[in-house]
Formats: structure tokens, sequence, C-alpha cells
């Protein structure tokens, strides 16, 4: 209804702009329909669900490989430390309270998602298949319960948190992701904007890290092996990890 009477106003206001003293009116009607499409595009957003908002924000960034403004993390490319083997001491258990250690082990309860300690401090690692799509750095619907669950473990220590993609060793050439170096990069930058944006967590503590498929935890030899590779890992780093 709204549009019909804008149309028949701006016939009106063509057919009145057909004289010298009306032309003036064109530009004026350019501007009111402007106007009009802007307000209607702000009801739109503001009425928009906000996960989906997110998930375009998060793909959009990752896309053009920016962040938002103020916030700033270190981004590389790690060589594989053959060194760093898991481990079953109690090196980062030691320095985290008794709710923190019940919150971390419940992790291993979910789907997906394996809790470990390592030489390091603990290392949270999340199957690809919870995260990811194949091919894509946009985080899931379905991994933003888990991310969250894990939000509440690192807002409640201090250490740093490096957050580390990685890969299977099957080439990828596309416009966005020239190879698996891109691709781990890209992953692992997303879920440190997640952290940031709904976590609340300060960027100085996040590292992003990429590995490609340089630091293989299966070999490649299978489609099963290669899906093992392909994950996130979460490191809650201790003071000699730092």
């Amino acid at each position: 209804m709204m549009l019909n009477m804008i149309n028949r106003r701006l016939k009106y206001q063509r057919k009145k702009a057909g004289s010298e003293r009306g032309k003036w009116l064109l530009t004026f009607n350019d501007l009111m329909t402007l106007l009009m499409v802007f307000f209607v595009l702000l009801f739109s957003m503001g009425s928009a669900n906000v996960k989906e908002i997110r998930v375009f924000q998060y793909s959009l960034q990752s896309g053009l490989g920016v962040m938002e403004a103020g916030d700033r993390m270190e981004v590389g490319v790690v060589d594989f430390d053959p060194n760093n083997k898991e481990v079953n001491g109690e090196t980062f258990n030691s320095k985290i309270p008794e709710d923190i250690k019940e919150s971390i082990n419940k992790l291993n309860s979910i789907a997906g998602v394996k809790a470990i300690y390592t030489k390091e401090g603990v290392v949270i690692r999340l199957e690809n298949t919870i995260v990811f799509s194949s091919g894509t750095a946009d985080i899931s619907r379905e991994a933003f319960k888990v991310l969250t669950k894990i939000t509440s473990i690192i807002n409640k220590i201090s250490s740093p948190i490096r957050i580390e993609g990685h890969t299977d060793n099957i080439p990828i050439h596309t416009k966005i992701f020239p190879s698996n170096w891109e691709l781990s990069t890209s992953r692992a930058v997303n879920v440190v904007k997640y952290f940031i944006d709904e976590g609340n967590i300060t960027p100085v503590r996040l590292s992003a890290v990429g590995y490609g498929a340089s630091k293989p935890i299966s070999s490649n030899d299978t489609y099963e092996h290669r899906a093992i590779n392909r994950r996130v890992e979460i490191v809650l780093l201790t003071e000699g990890g730092e």
C-alpha cells in the first residue's frame, strides 16, 4: 500500500516536473526514495537474527582479512615442534582451581571435543566437523554452544590463549585460500574473533596460528585419518608454554 502511494506520488511529481519550474522535483523525489530505502534497511537490520549477522560478519572479515577497529592479535605460521608430545602429568592442572579443572574435564563428554594435558598447557581439541564446513573458515552455528562453554573457562583464568588451525595434506587452491596455510590461519583468526566479540576476552591474551598440514596427529592415508588432522586446537598456555 505504501509503495502504491509512493508510485502515485512519483507519477504526479514527474508530470508536474514537465515544466521548467518543476524540474527540481526530480532530484527531490530521488532523494526521498533513497531515504525511504535507507530507513527500510535500518528496520530490517534491527529485526534480523543476531547470530546470522555474526556468521555473515565472520565470513566477510575472513575474506577481507580484517578485524573490528581497535582489536589486535598476533597471527603467524609456526613450525612443527616434534618435542611437544602429550603428557599424562599435571603441569597445568596444579595451577587452576578445582571447579575449572572440572569444567575442562567435562568437555571430553562432548562429541568431537577432547581436552589434553601437554607440556605447554591444556589443549582443547575441536574436530573440524563441529566447527567448520569443508574448505571454508566460517564458524558453523552448531559450534557456538561449544565455544560458549570454552569461553566460560577462558574467562576464569588469566593465562594466554593460542588458537591453532590445522588441515589435512589435501591441497586447496581457491581465490580466498590459495593454500592450506591461509585456510588454517583464517580458521584460527575467526575463532579468535568469536572469543573477542562474544566472550569479551581481551585481544592481548589471544593469538592465532596457522599450521596448515605440517602438524598431523594421524596419518593422511585414508579419509578417516585425514578428518582427524582437520581440527582447531585452543591452547591454554602455562608459564613455560607462553
